[in-house]
């Protein structure tokens, strides 16, 4: 090789990844005046989590407000945005697509649209862990994984607290758009709210009788296997101790943050809801089981055995997708959720050679994550759990 060539080699080896600037401006339709304390979010997300952020307080100014992110990845790229008054949604927007490539994108006018609470009203992201958030009178309720825990309000100098009392304690502690959580004695990292709440559309659906339940901004629509469809305006969203509640004359429909499980695919779902419309009563499930999934999670067995103390192990989840470290290498992997089933397809890793145990952790964890075919939570310590068929082949918990 020529001196030259060398040079240039080195040159480019030492510049850093050239960054690109995502922009545009969020704006909602209706005539409203915006809270002059509230923020905007906007997140770009790519298959191994957020790439980027804006994060601004408003200040008094109205929509539409400009926004711009730098990003190093040149991927494809989703975008979410929110407007949040006291750290919960008001605003918030669709998934945007972001092509991939090195150029500036400016993605005009992001329109937003009037959040409605469905079982959690907020995400929190607390470092690598995702905390869903609601309140309901003078309680809060956390979800982190498939645990959700309820907590009284409790006294405090500044800010909300909520605590279960116990010890080790469960608590938030909420100032603004930020809060301090410790789970069962783990203190997270600082939590700040996210720009990915929970929002319409929302799709339940039951067995024994057949039903789909959509609602959407338009409103709702019941379909029962029978052929009866009942629709309905969207009324606004009522907190209760069972839930969020939407009332109309035509049907009632409550929608509970706690884990369902259907009962003919047994397929787990984030959300329990039960619906009323006139004499029939009808229970199932709701959400978008991809959310539970979705986060960092640190692997604790494999195949019922637990890890060897310097195995690290970890699952990131994406939209159709899965990356970590297993043990020796990275690796990527493609995945396929549907109604009935979860399947993971290994894809590239890199190449490193490691001592004989941690090569056996890894050639066992790849294993099984071929031979996955669902997954469920434990109902006690709230740990993932991949399963093949009806066996336990990876137990993990959300990462610290």
């Amino acid at each position: 090789m020529s001196r030259i060539a060398l040079a240039g080699l080195l040159l480019s080896a030492a510049l850093p990844a050239l960054a690109r600037d995502v922009s545009g401006e969020v704006g909602y339709l209706q005539r409203i005046a915006l809270d002059p304390g509230a923020t905007v979010v906007v997140e770009l997300t790519g298959p191994g989590g957020m790439v980027g952020e804006y994060r601004a307080a408003t200040d008094g100014k109205q929509v539409p407000l400009p926004f711009s992110i730098s990003t190093d990845d040149a991927g494809p790229l989703f975008l979410r945005a929110a407007i949040l008054v006291g750290g919960s949604p008001e605003w918030v927007s669709d998934m945007v697509p972001v092509d991939a490539g090195d150029a500036d994108v400016n993605l005009g006018l992001i329109q937003l649209n009037a959040f409605i609470p469905m079982g959690f009203s907020s995400q929190m992201r607390c470092g690598d862990t995702v905390v869903d958030v609601g309140f309901v009178g003078d309680e809060a309720r956390l979800r982190v994984g498939g645990v959700v825990y309820e907590l009284p309000q409790a006294i405090s100098g500044s800010g909300a607290r909520y605590s279960d009392g116990k010890t080790p304690e469960t608590m938030i502690w909420t100032k603004g758009d930020t809060a301090m959580v410790t789970i069962e004695g783990k203190e997270l990292p600082d939590c700040v709210a996210t720009a990915a709440p929970a929002a319409l559309p929302f799709i339940a659906r039951g067995n024994e009788p057949g039903w789909v339940l959509n609602v959407s901004a338009e409103g709702m629509v019941l379909s029962t296997q029978d052929g009866t469809e009942v629709r309905t305006a969207l009324p606004p969203a009522n907190q209760t101790e069972d839930g969020s509640v939407f009332a109309t004359e035509q049907m009632t429909v409550t929608v509970s943050p706690k884990l369902c499980r259907d009962t003919m695919a047994g397929m787990v779902y984030p959300l329990t809801v039960s619906v009323t419309a006139g004499e029939s009563e009808l229970a199932g499930c709701g959400g978008d089981p991809a959310e539970l999934l979705k986060g960092n999670w640190v692997v604790r067995a494999i195949d019922g055995g637990p890890l060897p103390p310097d195995a690290e192990v970890t699952m990131s989840f994406a939209a159709g997708s899965l990356s970590g470290k297993s043990a020796c290498n990275r690796y990527n992997a493609g995945v396929t959720l549907t109604g009935e089933s979860l399947t993971i397809q290994p894809g590239a890793m890199t190449m490193m050679a490691c001592p004989d145990p941690l090569m056996a952790v890894e050639r066992g964890f790849m294993d099984a994550l071929k031979a996955v075919t669902s997954f469920d939570f434990d109902q006690d310590s709230g740990a993932l759990v991949l399963m093949a068929q009806d066996r336990a082949v990876v137990t993990a918990v959300p990462a610290p």
